[in-house]
């Protein structure tokens, strides 16, 4: 499959193509002003493609394909009949688990191990014995529902970060 980032060359050229077909029409305004205005359209594409690339590799890789086949997610189950929901094997444990995933994501996709008390206590009015939600949040990272911070204790994702990117979270 192709890169997106790989056509920032072909979108440059095309910018440069009319920021030249601009400069042959400078006398006649009409045919300048939509060179122009498709030279800045083609420089932003090429722009935001960068960003988008930056950003993408700062997340790191999706978890892999083999090992997100073996269970289901929240999404997939949700607005499905009860019926059904009864026949899948999913246990109260994979229900909190869907909860502390909705939790995270809902923080932005990243939380700390005192917001996720915080929440769970919000949501719920039971307090969470510390121990018990990192040891759970522990076995979510061992089957990759969730992912740790690099270099942040206690902060979890549901994206995989690279390790270069957790200093830049503060």
């Amino acid at each position: 499959m192709t890169k997106l980032i790989e056509f920032v060359d072909f979108v440059n050229g095309q910018a440069e193509f009319h920021e030249r077909q601009a400069i042959r029409f400078f006398e006649d305004t009409r045919r300048l002003e939509l060179h122009k205005s498709t030279a800045k359209k083609f420089r932003d594409l090429a722009e935001a493609i960068e960003i988008n690339e930056k950003t993408l590799s700062k997340l790191g890789p999706l978890p892999s394909p083999e090992r997100a086949a073996l269970s289901l997610s929240w999404n997939e189950i949700e607005g499905l009949p009860d019926e059904l929901v009864a026949e899948l094997s999913i246990s109260d444990s994979d229900k909190s688990d869907y909860n502390l995933i909705a939790l995270i994501d809902e923080a932005g996709g990243i939380a700390s191990l005192d917001r996720l008390l915080v929440e769970l206590y919000k949501q719920t009015g039971e307090i969470v014995k510390r121990s018990n939600l990192n040891a759970r949040l522990y076995r979510m990272i061992q089957k990759e529902m969730v992912f740790s911070v690099p270099g942040k204790k206690g902060v979890y994702s549901t994206r995989p970060i690279k390790e270069d990117d957790g200093d830049s979270m503060n």
